[in-house]
């Protein structure tokens, strides 16, 4: 999810409301923890993308059920490199907010 997420990130979730285009943290079966952005959301189900356009992840693509969802994106924190604190008010505001300290 480079540019906007890397490894190493503390990310904090709460679920609520998702829809096209905010990044959430599902917990799949085969996978495990993954952090993706939502493409498109049906009723039960979710597909899933990368912000990431250079790598390929064989779980975005296919739909996936709403049920491995953890919530949607908050807060994240860099503790490594640059350092910085994001928050994410896309889902409310449309816009996502860099700050850093």
């Amino acid at each position: 999810m480079l540019p906007l997420f890397a490894s190493g990130d503390f990310i904090v979730t709460f679920y609520s409301r998702m829809q096209a285009g905010d990044a959430v943290v599902m917990k799949l079966p085969v996978y495990g923890y993954v952090l993706k952005r939502l493409q498109q959301v049906q009723n039960q189900t979710v597909l899933l993308g990368s912000d990431n356009q250079e790598y390929f992840s064989s779980c975005c693509g296919v739909w996936q059920s709403k049920k491995h969802l953890v919530g949607k994106v908050l807060l994240s924190i860099n503790f490594k490199g640059k350092g910085g604190i994001r928050l994410n008010y896309k889902a409310k505001y449309g816009v996502e907010y860099p700050m850093s300290n």
